[in-house]
């Protein structure tokens, strides 16, 4: 039973993502030679500058290469951190705003054909319980939230 129910999962992410283990080893091997192409690409431009302007000068303009591209990197970091702030706090609000899943038509079918079933006077507190409890999550979800901010 956990072996089909593993192999469900592991389906199911397959068919969002694609992932497989050829995909991820395939993957690893371009990350590898990505990275040593580049460390070649560093040797045979500081050698380049060495023979231009002189070693000491050929280390200071590659440190400023890689300077730059930081900076660069950082300016996306920040830029990109800001956007998802501004995602998440659009979606806060209009979930917020949203109506409430209670009053969904499916939700509320469900609540008549289960009242029907087991019956109005077992099911009506049980659903008090219930919306009490959700409730209290909520109450104690948004004091968590105020006090992360």
């Amino acid at each position: 039973m956990f072996k089909t129910v593993t192999r469900e999962i592991t389906l199911a992410i397959q068919v969002r993502s694609g992932l497989s283990i050829a995909v991820v080893v395939s993957m690893a091997v371009i990350a590898a030679a990505l990275l040593i192409a580049f460390a070649f690409l560093c040797v045979s431009g500081y050698a380049w500058l060495a023979v231009q302007f002189g070693s000491v000068f050929a280390g200071l303009i590659m440190a400023g290469v890689f300077v730059v591209i930081a900076l660069i990197a950082a300016i996306v970091c920040a830029s990109a951190r800001r956007r998802t702030r501004e995602r998440a706090i659009l979606a806060r609000a209009a979930r917020a705003h949203a109506s409430p899943w209670l009053l969904d038509p499916k939700i509320l079918g469900a609540a008549v054909e289960a009242g029907r079933a087991i019956g109005w006077q077992r099911i009506v507190p049980v659903a008090l319980l219930g919306f009490m409890a959700a409730q209290w999550a909520r109450e104690h979800r948004e004091k968590s939230e105020r006090r992360h901010f």
